[in-house]
């Protein structure tokens, strides 16, 4: 993949183009990418805030990943996803690698450990596409194991292609996801309110409502300074709520939180 675009790139990305709003746009937008990048993922979805992701499209290289990945991911662990909690994508979005844009702890979290290494996936690249309503367009791929991380060469080549490939991910989801005020959408609590309702109403534990956001924050892979950045609040503070969540809870670890609430996942 250099800057100059060959013939067979031209008449894959014209073949996208064509496709755009239609079922052969994803297997003419994946042929592209195939092309030059070897991965065991490529996942289609419409992200908004506060709602379940909608799946537009998926493929996953059969019998290659443990368990089931994408429906665990459906059901409630996109509120983990460090590209489903993204924000301040630049106008015209941007393709990410999954440690780019990670909270400075995820690495070490009991979801990457468990819910995201656990299925035999080692790194991920995410295009993240604003749509003129409001939502976001996320292409997702993802390595195996097997396959090792992305390479240097194809996260440069990606790149040098983001503006066309961002282009036609947003015309494509314009045209085929509607925002949720024209379809039915689930919208999820946050994460802070159901883990402050499961304490209150299941283990009989009242939490603030700073000790139940710094649980969510935790849980999806701040340390204290970062969880204190997001929240405004001084490290120290971050700490002092930390330690109260974790007395009240008669625990002293991430990996003890995680049990307590994973079942919120």
């Amino acid at each position: 993949m250099g800057e100059r675009l060959s013939n067979t790139a031209i008449e894959q990305l014209r073949d996208a183009l064509h496709a755009v709003g239609t079922p052969d746009f994803f297997e003419a937008y994946k042929t592209f990418f195939r092309a030059r990048i070897a991965f065991g993922t490529f996942l289609m979805l419409r992200f908004d805030a506060d709602q379940t992701p909608l799946l537009l499209d998926h493929w996953i290289e059969p019998g290659k990943l443990i368990g089931r990945p994408l429906e665990d991911y459906m059901e409630s662990s996109y509120g983990f996803d460090p590209f489903y909690l993204h924000r301040g994508l630049p106008k015209g979005g941007g393709v990410f690698r999954l440690a780019d844009i990670a909270p400075d702890r995820f690495f070490s979290s009991e979801y990457y450990l468990q819910y995201y290494r656990g299925t035999g996936l080692c790194d991920e690249v995410g295009l993240l596409a604003p749509l003129q309503d409001g939502g976001v367009a996320h292409l997702s791929l993802s390595k195996r194991d097997s396959q090792g991380p992305f390479r240097r060469s194809e996260l440069r080549d990606l790149k040098s292609y983001a503006p066309l490939l961002l282009e036609l991910l947003a015309q494509h989801c314009n045209a085929v996801a509607p925002a949720p005020a024209n379809q039915p959408a689930i919208a999820r609590p946050p994460l802070s309110d159901a883990i402050r309702g499961y304490a209150g109403d299941r283990l009989n534990i009242g939490l603030t409502v700073r000790e139940a956001q710094i649980a969510g924050l935790v849980l999806q892979g701040h340390s204290n300074a970062s969880a204190a950045k997001l929240l405004s609040i001084a490290t120290e503070t971050s700490k002092v709520h930390r330690r109260n969540l974790y007395r009240k809870l008669v625990i002293s670890s991430q990996r003890e939180l995680f049990g307590v609430f994973k079942h919120l996942l």
